[in-house]
């Protein structure tokens, strides 16, 4: 079962200072980079969608896969297609789609998600995490259920979501539902204002094995731990 997992960064900042998928969650990482560790530990593909901010999130992000949305300003929905589309275009068997704002999800709640989707069956199926009777993220979609959505009308997502009949499923994460999207609650997490994340550190190789310079050359930007991206 081939899993890709979509981080939603397409959408502008109107409350936090800083674009949303820049700022630093835990260890250095920006809320974007964070998510992709935690979906790849996961065992799944990572893309992120974005829009207002692109250029920047690209040069943040170098060893990332990234697609644009051109419609953000329509709204979310407009985005998770963009990611549908590419995933979809992809293989995947099942699609996780997830706010870059919520950072928290632990990796074994994906786990969880993705083998009751497993456990599911074929056609189309559509599953959402709920804490404390909460619903919380990420939506996860068959392959059916994501062209489904691909196809659904309107601008309204949750609307669309609603129509796929989705399924709950209790976890004992709290990161499902909690959502940092404005600089009080960054505050009350971590007790500071929010922050942009470190840049990618440059690594560089020696030149000397075949130059015989000696001579340090840079390479392209990466994270230093790229392989959880």
């Amino acid at each position: 079962m081939k899993a890709v997992a979509i981080i939603l960064a397409a959408g502008k900042a109107r409350r936090m200072s800083h674009p949303k998928a820049l700022i630093e969650h835990e260890g250095g990482k920006s809320f974007l980079q964070s998510l992709a560790s935690t979906f790849g530990k996961a065992g799944c593909g990572v893309l992120g969608v974005v829009g207002s901010d692109a250029e920047a999130v690209r040069e943040q992000h170098p060893s990332m896969e990234l697609v644009a949305s051109e419609h953000w300003e329509k709204g979310v929905l407009a985005s998770v297609k963009a990611g549908l589309e590419t995933a979809l275009a992809e293989a995947a068997d099942v699609v996780l789609v997830h706010p870059v704002d919520m950072p928290a999800l632990r990796v074994n709640t994906v786990k969880s998600l993705l083998k009751e989707m497993d456990r599911g069956g074929t056609g189309s199926l559509t599953l959402r995490p709920e804490y404390d009777n909460a619903i919380g993220w990420p939506l996860v979609l068959s392959r059916e259920a994501a062209e489904k959505l691909v196809q659904a009308e309107g601008e309204d997502l949750e609307k669309a979501i609603q129509v796929l009949q989705p399924r709950r499923m209790s976890v004992k994460d709290p990161g499902v539902i909690v959502n940092i999207n404005t600089p009080e609650a960054y505050e009350r997490v971590f007790s500071m204002p929010p922050k942009l994340a470190p840049p990618p550190r440059k690594r560089t190789k020696r030149a000397g094995a075949s130059n015989g310079a000696g001579a340090e050359m840079p390479s392209t930007p990466s994270y230093a731990a790229s392989s959880e991206e």
